[in-house]
Order: structure tokens, then C-alpha cells, then sequence
């Protein structure tokens, strides 16, 4: 799978993630990665605020990630839970 930086990835098994009033797909946008590509940092729903956002291995991402649905997504946002 190609990983991009300012692209967001949906998970193999999507989870919901925020508040119940607040609800989102458990996406996963890349913030950052590091030169050879080996790491990946990310942000999305899951990570709450004034967390550091936090960094894996590129193949920890990829067994994660499903799909890029970034051209799915709202402009802006994420997409909600009960969509």
C-alpha cells in the first residue's frame, strides 16, 4: 500500500471513536513520516486532545489500514459514525 502524508486511511475492522453526541469512523490521517519511511505519525478521531499524536512503524500502520477514503471524507472533518 502507498502511504502519503495529508492522506486518511480507514481501518481493516472500522471502529467507532469519540463521544456518543460526536461519534467518527476511527480514520487515521498521516501527519508525518520519517525519511525512509519506517515511521508513521498520525491524527484522527481516536487520538484525544492534548495527546501527542502518536507514532508507529510503517508496518504497524499498514496492518491496520484498509483503504485511503480521504476523497470520501467531509471537507474539513471526519466522517461521522451513524453515516
Amino acid at each position: 500500500m502507498e502511504l502519503q502524508v495529508g492522506r486518511a486511511y480507514r481501518a481493516k475492522k472500522p471502529a467507532q471513536a469519540g463521544s456518543f453526541l460526536n461519534s467518527y469512523y476511527n480514520d487515521r490521517q498521516i501527519l508525518w513520516m520519517s525519511g525512509d519511511g519506517s515511521i508513521v505519525q498520525y491524527d484522527g478521531p481516536a487520538v484525544g486532545h492534548g495527546r501527542k499524536y502518536p507514532k508507529v512503524t510503517r508496518e504497524a500502520f499498514e496492518k491496520w489500514a484498509s483503504h485511503d477514503v480521504t476523497d470520501q471524507l467531509p471537507e474539513s472533518s471526519w466522517q461521522r459514525w451513524d453515516k
